[in-house]
């Protein structure tokens, strides 16, 4: 039967008391180095029997926390196998049964000692406070916390480091401002930057007045004239003879080959500015006067140069051969082929060209050249220079 235990250290977290078969004992901190709390504490002491003898022997122990100094509910419990030498001990509480929240939570706790099957030694020591638990009142140095929350309020400092709580007072009102420093020594100059896209060319400028024509070359002397030759004498008229009966009409001849019947050109200027057609047809430029026989083809080569101060946004709707009869109403365009929805960048001169042909006219007198239709954007083609027109008419 083994009598009591005596404790080595008075001040360690577990009070001792003395008393015949009971076990006592202290709980420090471990002699673990480092940042985080340790999650062990060592109890030591002194086991005599009841002779008063120290126990040498290697016993069982198990130590229970309680909530009570008496009867109450076990928080928690572990058994060691325990080395006596001289009846001094020295053991790890809470290296196989980890420590939690709900054993150390402030509360006054209680240790009891069990040896081996004997009843466990009473009374119950009281748990005191570690170097660490004592520390935590009044913290020093750094902490590390991986959040900081404060009950009742929530979090005040998120797992970023950032601040989540009141900002209220965090900044005080700004101070007064110092005097300037000395200006720092001039920085090294920047590297040139990549020259720019060159602009837009500018407008092209008026065309030149036309030249004087040269005069007339000389006339080359006439060649000489030939020698006249002798005129011959006048012979007798004879008598008319009578006139014989008429013969039968020959068969008509085949179609000479097809050919160029008549051929026009016509060289001059646009207008300065087109005008707002309604989207009717009109000659722009010098025309074309020209006969045709029926079953004739007119062909019709033209170009003129056109553009606009404004750009994309102008639209020329169509650009045609047109073909008119002397006399006649409007202008009619052959709408075999023309050009429609013409665009051109701003302050750009373009050459546009028509190459059509009119064919299934009646015989007559025609009018024609080349022709457009514009609506509201039509006044927007300003930029306009020469028209050419050349007309060929064939027979089929």
């Amino acid at each position: 039967m083994i009598r009591h235990c005596s404790p080595l250290f008075a001040s360690l977290p577990f009070a001792p008391v003395l008393a015949a078969g009971a076990l006592l004992g202290v709980l420090s901190v471990s002699t673990e180095a480092g940042a985080v709390v340790p999650g062990t504490v060592t109890h030591q002491g002194r086991l005599f029997d009841l002779d008063g003898a120290p126990i040498d022997d290697t016993l069982p122990v198990t130590f229970n926390i309680y909530d009570s100094p008496s009867g109450g509910s076990v928080l928690w419990s572990e058994t060691h196998d325990v080395a006596f030498d001289e009846g001094y001990y020295s053991v790890e509480l809470g290296d196989t049964t980890p420590f939690d929240a709900t054993v150390i939570d402030g509360s006054t706790r209680y240790v009891g000692v069990t040896i081996g099957s004997d009843d466990e030694m009473s009374p119950r020591g009281t748990v005191g406070s570690v170097p660490y638990a004592m520390l935590a009142n009044d913290v020093n140095g750094d902490i590390n916390p991986n959040t900081v929350n404060i009950p009742g309020y929530g979090p005040v400092i998120d797992e970023n480091g950032v601040w989540v709580g009141d900002p209220t007072g965090l900044v005080g009102p700004a101070g007064p401002a110092g005097p300037a420093g000395p200006a720092g020594p001039a920085g090294p100059g920047g590297a040139t930057g990549p020259i720019g896209p060159a602009g837009p060319a500018g407008p092209a400028g008026p065309a030149g007045a036309q030249g004087v024509i040269g005069p007339a070359g000389p006339a080359g002397p006439a060649g000489a004239a030939g020698a006249t030759g002798a005129t011959g004498a006048v012979g007798p008229v004879g008598p008319v003879g009578p006139v014989g009966p008429a013969g039968a009409a020959g068969a008509a001849g085949p179609a000479g080959p097809a050919g160029i019947v008549v051929n026009g050109y016509a060289q001059g200027f646009a207008p300065a500015a087109l005008a707002n057609t309604a989207l009717a047809f009109t000659f722009l430029g010098p025309t074309v006067s020209v006969n045709i026989a029926a079953g004739n083809m007119i062909h019709v080569n033209s170009s003129a140069s056109l553009g606009s101060s404004v750009g994309g946004g102008a639209t020329l709707d169509a650009l045609s051969a047109c073909h008119q009869p002397n006399g006649a109403g409007p202008v009619f365009d052959n709408e075999a082929d023309w050009h429609a929805g013409l665009r051109v960048a701003a302050n750009t001169r373009v050459t546009m060209s028509v190459s059509q042909r009119i064919a299934g006219l009646a015989a007559g007198t025609y009018t024609v050249g080349l022709c457009y239709a514009a609506g509201a954007g039509g006044t927007s083609w300003n930029y306009n220079n020469y028209v050419n027109t050349e007309v060929i008419v064939t027979q089929n």
